[in-house]
């Protein structure tokens, strides 16, 4: 019979092959169960950006670059190259009020010696010779780094692995059995499967998977979807977006947001077409592809007749407060979360740690006192 492991993660994504990782490296017995195979969800849709100036607050900020500091070296801990590169990124300028904004978020950077700076219209041009410029007053040009998120996925995975992490693919939970407040089975569509500590990281998924257990989790999501273009030669120098991207992935309008990028083997990935949905669905749309396509043409001319080979949709997770839910949920002892990543590649380094030491040393980590779930519930139920 098989000893009860310390842990049972639920999701392979980033957050949940990262905690199972520093988990098991920690000194706990860890068996993470996917629905399908790891970082099939959200994880396999980003374009792999450690994004610095989104960060709204000066307290994330500060979160991010210490994520972000850990990046360069993380493929040599993890025994994998994560291709991590440093294009830096241009947020396109539009309006005077626009330009204020990023103002202030570029002092802030460089106030933190990270390499930013408003650059105008001329000098946009110059440094991106196939963007179409016209109707743009410059840009915010920010340090930024970038890596294969599926490496990034299966790094951490084999990690944690070597770390002695069992993962079981393909085992959807389909329901929990409780004992008073524990948490003392996952249920799978295949077996019964106990743990001291049941930890859910499945994203977009934790609302329906918290349901399971009895807890109203108020966890969102919008339906983005993505493409990827036949290989070409280097025509974009740096990572490239609009402003009001993450108003559009948290809104409910239909829209698309471009950010644009080019691989080192020379494919663009272009997203964001983005919708509200009331179901998680991995489907392209009727009409993300060709919007997606329609806003390239605009903005890049010359690159009218590349050809698009893949195209792929994912929920994009998000609280009521746009900030990651780490902690344990009300009303059980041994149910934790970890979900709605914020900045997800450069704050998940951290974030996983700490989450880790929180469950290892069942101490509260003040770091993580910002993210815990428990400020999504009223006193009764906390």
């Amino acid at each position: 019979m098989q000893d009860m492991p310390d842990i049972v993660i639920v999701g392979g994504g980033f957050g949940g092959v990262a905690l199972a990782y520093c988990l098991a490296k920690g000194g706990a017995s860890v068996t993470l169960l996917e629905a399908g195979s790891l970082g099939g969800g959200t994880s396999a849709a980003p374009a792999g950006r450690a994004q610095i100036i989104d960060s709204e607050t000066e307290e994330y900020l500060d979160l991010v670059l210490a994520g972000y500091n850990r990046l360069e070296g993380l493929g040599e801990e993890l025994g994998i190259d994560l291709e991590w590169t440093l294009p830096g990124h241009l947020t396109l300028i539009s309006n005077e009020d626009q330009w204020r904004k990023f103002e202030g978020l570029v002092t802030r950077l460089q106030q933190r010696a990270i390499p930013a700076e408003m650059i105008d219209q001329a000098a946009l041009q110059r440094a991106e010779p196939y963007l179409r410029t016209d109707g743009f007053l410059g840009a915010a040009y920010s340090h930024e780094g970038h890596l294969n998120p599926f490496k990034f996925t299966a790094g951490y995975a084999r990690a944690a692995c070597r770390f002695g992490a069992k993962i079981l693919h393909h085992a959807r939970v389909i329901g929990f059995e409780k004992s008073g407040n524990r948490i003392t089975a996952v249920i799978t569509e295949r077996e019964r499967i106990s743990g001291r500590v049941v930890l859910l990281a499945v994203g977009a998924w934790t609302g329906e998977l918290a349901a399971k257990a009895g807890i109203a989790f108020p966890m969102r999501y919008t339906h983005a979807e993505a493409i990827v273009s036949e290989s070409l030669p280097r025509v974009l120098n740096h990572h490239i977006g609009m402003t009001g991207f993450y108003e559009a992935v948290h809104g409910s309008e239909r829209s698309v947001t471009l950010g644009i990028g080019q691989h080192p083997n020379g494919t663009l990935l272009a997203s964001n077409a983005v919708q509200k949905m009331e179901k998680v669905d991995l489907s392209s749309t009727y009409w993300g592809m060709p919007a997606l396509c329609r806003a390239i043409r605009a903005f890049f001319p010359r690159l009218g007749g590349v050809r698009i080979v893949r195209t792929w949709a994912a929920p994009s997770p998000f609280t009521p407060d746009y900030l990651p839910a780490i902690g344990w949920l009300p009303g059980f002892d041994n149910l934790y979360v970890a979900a709605g990543f914020h900045l997800a590649i450069p704050t998940i380094p951290v974030l996983a740690e700490q989450a880790a030491r929180s469950i290892l040393e069942f101490e509260e980590q003040p770091l993580l006192a910002p993210y815990d779930p428990k400020r999504f519930f009223d006193s009764s139920t906390v």
